[in-house]
């Protein structure tokens, strides 16, 4: 696998971009709390640090996950689900303790509903072991378990031509001689067009890092929440030309917000507007944007 060494500047990422193009403001504080020469660091980290419920359990399914897969790279002894379960709401339980959530914290809540928020985690764990991808990993690509890479620590980074940029995927597993599948857990809501941007990054991902063919990469998007569904996709090189030409648009635009590239320095925080929208009320830092 190949690995970069750290640069400061700035890498694009689905995200990243995600937040800039839906507020200036949102983007700054995300990413550039300690300049902001107004509130104190420590509250936009206090603000940056709270959870939400379909965030949380976005969290909580996705790391039981990868303590499963991490677990079967070690022993291919039979898992326990009711144990995974178990644990799972211990996980709940550790969170309702240790972090703060959104929906309490702006009054849109006065406590949050532990039993509910444990019974979607499970909901989404009972459909991963019930998913045909469960079964295959035990029985199929087991023999491969040293190959697999887990949530990446580097955060999926990767060159998208001189570009940094990352796409971490959840779980990437050879198959064959040189083929590679990409697997994305996802527990909220279907939004196709951004797991699809989502998915092709995984490709660029793949082969920058392991070599592989863009023919010889499948991705899916499992979703985990209600009832089971999956996207599937195989993408031609023209796509994903086409794809990293949008990324280094994308980058471009982000680029232009900082007043030293090469050390992603910003500009001053007045050239990040807040761009008032539906999204507002979602929004972590919305105490600061109050008149």
């Amino acid at each position: 696998m190949r690995r970069y060494p750290f640069t400061p500047i700035l890498g694009w990422s689905v995200s990243r971009y995600d937040k800039f193009s839906t507020c200036k403001r949102w983007y700054y504080y995300e990413y550039y709390p300690k300049y902001d020469p107004v509130v104190p660091y420590e509250q936009i980290l206090v603000l940056k640090s709270l959870t939400s419920i379909p965030l949380e359990i976005g969290n909580l399914v996705h790391d039981m996950i990868a303590i499963l897969l991490h677990r079967l790279k070690k022993s291919i002894a039979p898992i326990n689900v009711d144990k995974v379960m178990d644990y799972a709401c211990s996980l709940v339980d550790q969170a309702m303790v240790n972090k703060t959530f959104q929906e309490v914290y702006y009054g849109q809540l006065d406590n949050i509903d532990t039993i509910e928020l444990k019974n979607r985690v499970i909901g989404c764990l009972r459909n991963f072991f019930d998913s045909h991808w469960y079964e295959w990993i035990i029985e199929e690509a087991i023999d491969q378990r040293a190959k697999w890479v887990i949530e990446p620590n580097d955060f999926g980074e990767m060159r998208v031509g001189a570009l940094k940029a990352y796409s971490k995927v959840d779980f990437l597993f050879p198959y064959g001689n040189r083929s590679f599948y990409a697997l994305d857990w996802k527990t909220g809501r279907i939004e196709r067009d951004k797991h699809i941007r989502q998915l092709k990054g995984y490709v660029l991902y793949t082969g920058d890092c392991y070599g592989a063919a863009t023919d010889c990469v499948e991705t899916i998007a499992a979703y985990l929440s209600d009832s089971y569904q999956e996207t599937r996709c195989n993408f031609s090189q023209h796509e994903l030309d086409r794809f990293a030409a949008r990324i280094e648009f994308e980058t471009d635009e982000m680029y232009a917000y900082c007043e030293k590239i090469d050390e992603n320095i910003p500009r001053e925080k007045n050239c990040f507007p807040m761009e008032h929208s539906t999204f507002c009320s979602y929004c972590n830092y919305r105490q600061l944007c109050i008149k």
